[in-house]
């Protein structure tokens, strides 16, 4: 399994890689292209399935951000078996801005959060504090600082072994089609 943040876009791609292949990717390079775009259609149910783990435990954070967080959630089609959260996606209320120059009291150009900004303290949770300027700050995720995380790290550790396993099956099977065994 690998987890990697995408620099600069607050975001958290979770590609399931068992240890016992990692030589993966050069076996996939292999590969006919009749046969990677097989494991391709068949590693998408699979991606499908742990973002529907995802959303489920999603669902039982403490964290009220996790909900915005989650309609970041995508599944490209790959040949791994692959979710991404977060990113450049506005989930956020609406914020800051300038008055219209109608004068009707509506405000525009207003931001709102990315569901980048919001993943790892819907993940982890936050806790009071003072910043580097000496501004103090509350506990802005509602819940308090958990190291094991809320809701990705249970859903990733409970349904990796399983979707896993399927995905090795699904491999061996399109490589002994390919008769490259």
């Amino acid at each position: 399994m690998a987890f990697k943040a995408t620099k600069g876009q607050g975001s958290f791609r979770i590609e399931v890689e068992p240890i016992a292949l990692r030589n993966l990717l050069s076996t996939l390079n292999a590969l006919p292209k009749e046969a990677q775009s097989s494991v391709r259609d068949a590693a998408q149910p699979l991606s499908k399935r742990l973002a529907g783990q995802l959303i489920m435990f999603g669902h039982s954070s403490p964290t009220p951000q996790t909900k915005l967080v989650l309609e970041s959630l995508l599944t490209p089609r790959d040949r791994l078996i692959r979710v991404d959260i977060g990113g450049p996606k506005k989930v956020g209320r609406q914020y800051g801005g300038e008055a219209s120059k109608s004068g009707k009291g509506k405000k525009v150009r207003q931001s709102a959060a990315s569901a980048g900004e919001l993943l790892w303290g819907s993940e982890y949770g936050s806790h009071p504090g003072t910043d580097q300027a000496g501004r103090r700050y509350t506990n802005r995720f509602k819940a308090g600082r958990n190291a094991d995380g809320y809701w990705i790290n249970k859903a990733v550790d409970y349904y990796t072994p399983i979707v896993a396993k399927e995905y090795i099956e699904i491999v061996q099977q399109i490589i002994k089609e390919s008769k490259l065994v």
